[in-house]
Parts: C-alpha cells; sequence; structure tokens
C-alpha cells in the first residue's frame, strides 16, 4: 500500500507538468492510471504470467501509447505467447487482431509508419501464411512509402513474400518482372546502405573510434549478409534463360517505353546478361532516348560484353566523371579499370582501379586484386614479386577474394627464381627490390 501511494504522488507530481502529461496520458487521471497499468502489467511480464498481463498493457496503450517503446515490444511478447496457447479460434484472432493493431499505434506515437506496415506484414507471414497476396500487399505499401529507409530485413522478406505471391497466383511470364522490380529495389537500397557504411567505418577507423568501428563493423556485416539472402532467393529465378523471356515480348511491343527500358537493362546488367541481343537493344535505345551517366555505365557494360574494349572505356569514362552519385561513380570507375585492364593499358586501368575503391571502400579487395592480375600479366621477374604482394594485400582486405588472390600468388610463385639462382643474382630472400618499368615502387623478394 505503502509503494503504491508513493507511486500516485510521484505522478501526480509529474503530470503537473505538461511535457509529461504528454507523454503519459492526456489527464492527470489518465496518466496515474497509465503508469499503475504499466508497473502491473510488466511485474506479471517479469513473471512469464501472459494473461494477468494482458488487461494492464491494453490499458497502458489505450492511455499512454507514447510512454515508452517497450510497451510495444513487450507487448508482442505477450500476444505470441497468448495465441499460441489460445483455446479458441476466436481468441486466437483476437490476439492477432491485437498484433496488428499495436503496430498500427506504434506508428501513431512514434512515427516510422513503412517499417511498421512491414511489422503487420510480418505478423501476416507467421500467422497466416496462407494470405499471400495480403503479405505482399503489405510489404509492398511498406516500400512504397519507406524507400530506401525501409529496414534491410523487410525488404529480404518483402522478395520472398513476392516469391510466394506470384507462386501462389501461378504467375504468368509478364507477371514475373514484379520479382524483379522487388529484387531491384532491395538490391539498390542495399547497396546504397553497403557504400555508406563502408565509408563511415572507413573514417572513424582514421581517428581509432573504437566503439564506432564495431559498431559500424557489425552494420557492414548484416548488411553483406543481407545481399547474401537476397541473391540465395533470386537465384532460382536469375538465370538469363529465365529473366530474357519476361522482358522480351514487352520490349517488341514497346522498344521506346522508357520505364521498361531502364527496368530491362537494370536488371539484365546486375544478373550479367549483357551479352544478350535484348540488352543491347534496350540499353542503345536508353542512351538514345535519354542519355545519363547511368545509360553511358550502361552502354559501357554492352560494349565490354563485345570485348569494344576501347569504346567501352569511353562510355565508362563519361559515366563516372558525370555520375551525381558515389555509388555509380565506383561502379563505373571499377569497370572502366575493366576495360582498360583487357585493352592492356595497365597504367591507366591501375589508377580507374585505385579511385574505384576510393569512391566505395568494400571494393578494396577487389580493385587491388585486379592490380595484382595486371602485375602478373607483366613479363619479368621483378613484375611476378609484385604481383604476389598485391594478392596478398587483397585477401587481406578482402577475404572473400582469397581463393583468386590464392591463384595468382600461385602463378607468381612459378616465375621466382630458385634460392640457386638468386645467389647467382647477388639478391637476398625477404629484401626488397625495385620494379621498373609501368609498375614502379618496390617488392618483396622470394625464391620458389
Amino acid at each position: 500500500m505503502k509503494k503504491l501511494t508513493l507511486l500516485i504522488v510521484a505522478i501526480a507530481f509529474l503530470c503537473s507538468n505538461n511535457v509529461f502529461a504528454q507523454r503519459f496520458g492526456a489527464t492527470e487521471e489518465d496518466s496515474v492510471e497509465c503508469i499503475m497499468n504499466n508497473s502491473l502489467y510488466v511485474e506479471y511480464y517479469k513473471a512469464k504470467q501472459w494473461k494477468d498481463a494482458y488487461e494492464p498493457w491494453k490499458k497502458v496503450l489505450e492511455l499512454c501509447p507514447k510512454y515508452h517503446n517497450n510497451t510495444y515490444v513487450r507487448g508482442n511478447t505477450i500476444l505470441a505467447n497468448l495465441y499460441t496457447t489460445a483455446a479458441t479460434n476466436e481468441e486466437k484472432e483476437q490476439y492477432f487482431q491485437d498484433m496488428l493493431m499495436a503496430c498500427d499505434k506504434r506508428a501513431e506515437a512514434f512515427g516510422d509508419k513503412a517499417n511498421n506496415i512491414a511489422r503487420k506484414a510480418q505478423i501476416y507471414a507467421q500467422y497466416k501464411p496462407q494470405e499471400t497476396t495480403t503479405i505482399y500487399n503489405l510489404y509492398k505499401q511498406a516500400a512504397e512509402e519507406g524507400g530506401a529507409s525501409l529496414d534491410q530485413q523487410y525488404c529480404v522478406l518483402y522478395l520472398q513474400a513476392t516469391i510466394y505471391y506470384l507462386r501462389d497466383i501461378k504467375a504468368s511470364t509478364e507477371q514475373m518482372s514484379v520479382l524483379f522490380d522487388v529484387y531491384d529495389y532491395a538490391s539498390e537500397t542495399m547497396e546504397a546502405s553497403l557504400i555508406q557504411t563502408s565509408n563511415d567505418l572507413d573514417s572513424v577507423t582514421q581517428i581509432n573510434d573504437t566503439k564506432s568501428m564495431e559498431k559500424l563493423q557489425k552494420e557492414l556485416d548484416n548488411t553483406r549478409s543481407n545481399i547474401g539472402a537476397l541473391e540465395t532467393l533470386i537465384e532460382p529465378f536469375a538465370s538469363c534463360e529465365k529473366i530474357i523471356p519476361i522482358y522480351e515480348n514487352r520490349f517488341n511491343n514497346n522498344p521506346n517505353d522508357l520505364s521498361l527500358l531502364k527496368k530491362i537493362t537494370t536488371n539484365l546488367s546486375r544478373k550479367d546478361c549483357t551479352n544478350s541481343d535484348l540488352f543491347f537493344k534496350a540499353t542503345e535505345n536508353l542512351h538514345k532516348i535519354e542519355p545519363t551517366p547511368k545509360s553511358a555505365y550502361l552502354m559501357g557494360q554492352m560494349l565490354l560484353g563485345k570485348e569494344d574494349y576501347t569504346n567501352a572505356a569511353k562510355y565508362l569514362e563519361e559515366a563516372e566523371n558525370t555520375a551525381p552519385d558515389i555509388s555509380t561513380k565506383s561502379k563505373a570507375a571499377y569497370q572502366l579499370a575493366m576495360a582498360l585492364y583487357r585493352s592492356k593499358s595497365y597504367a591507366a586501368a591501375r589508377t580507374a582501379a585505385r579511385r574505384a575503391s576510393t569512391y566505395d571502400k568494400s571494393l578494396a579487395g577487389k580493385t587491388t586484386l585486379l592490380v595484382a592480375n595486371m602485375y602478373l600479366a607483366t613479363p619479368g621477374q621483378n613484375a611476378a614479386f609484385a604481383a604476389y604482394d598485391e594478392a596478398a594485400r587483397a585477401k587481406a582486405l578482402d577475404p572473400t577474394v582469397t581463393a583468386d588472390a590464392n591463384r595468382v600468388m600461385n602463378a607468381a610463385h612459378g616465375r621466382f627464381p630458385t634460392k640457386e639462382n638468386l645467389f647467382f643474382e647477388g639478391g637476398s630472400a625477404g629484401g626488397s627490390v625495385s620494379v621498373g618499368g609501368w609498375i614502379g615502387g618496390t617488392a618483396t623478394v622470394r625464391t620458389r
């Protein structure tokens, strides 16, 4: 009784302040009742007495929806447990509707409407997975509302929901284009996040902010994991043989439809279908109708596929120089480096590769490996030393390139001198040697 009296006195004091009143309830009486019910349901929650927690929790939601975000987090746990143990379908439906209602209340109280719409989709997927159309439409609404701010986990679930929806409606070949629209949206959202987080991580690393470094590294790992999940989901539908028929008839009927051309070029490019006639035609039409940095980039990719490296480099350089965003600049610079590498313009290719990793720190391993391949393609023993050093640095920067880096290192190793030959040359293993020609700099001397 004493505890309750002290609680009421404290709340009365708090509610004398209008700021607190807005948070706890519309009136002083509501505020007192809110805090009392909150204290009550939390005690039951801690004891896992879900039925006893239910009514006071609902009262908190009714009287003071802005009280605390934990109201919604704990409420979800309460309702999930009550749903599982409900004796009748009517009770299950009530708890299900309460889950949806709590999402709406949460959005009203704290904003973040898009992610709360996605939470409703997730609730449907968990408790009514057969409602594939409803789940898909909710995720679609969330994506339209939130754009690039939608939580990454929901981007992955949106693609999964789209697959289930298209399966259940027995989608035609043309209807399957929806799948790639969703994939494109989710991929672009995550790739932009990957670049931003990589650059932020590089900034805090330079000032040795350990706490921020750990946080950003976790974010980076999470984004890479989500991108991997997207690729796993799309893989069964992503062969060129399956993608091209989805768009071919639509292109033939509307070869100058700007929106369609953008979808075709983006999705065929993303899944490496750049050698197809459809990609060539769509890219050319797009660049004629609306020349942009992106269409210049796609023209460069198309010409790369045709092995026309000189003209590919011209378009990719144009794309890099005119692109307003770092994402396009980094992709264009990397592809430019590839075009120059294949045309054996190694010095220019190295410069472009290093620019690409400046735009996007996450490319550092791939661009370093590309430079290692250029060194390997250059004759001479010292070039092999440089190739080995560069490949070793590549896999240290990005473990995902380890297999390719090892191949370069093994090939370079085959060109190393024997110990006897090095002795007669007057060299010393482990020492440094100047590398001449376009490579320049120094490399570590090694033997077979």
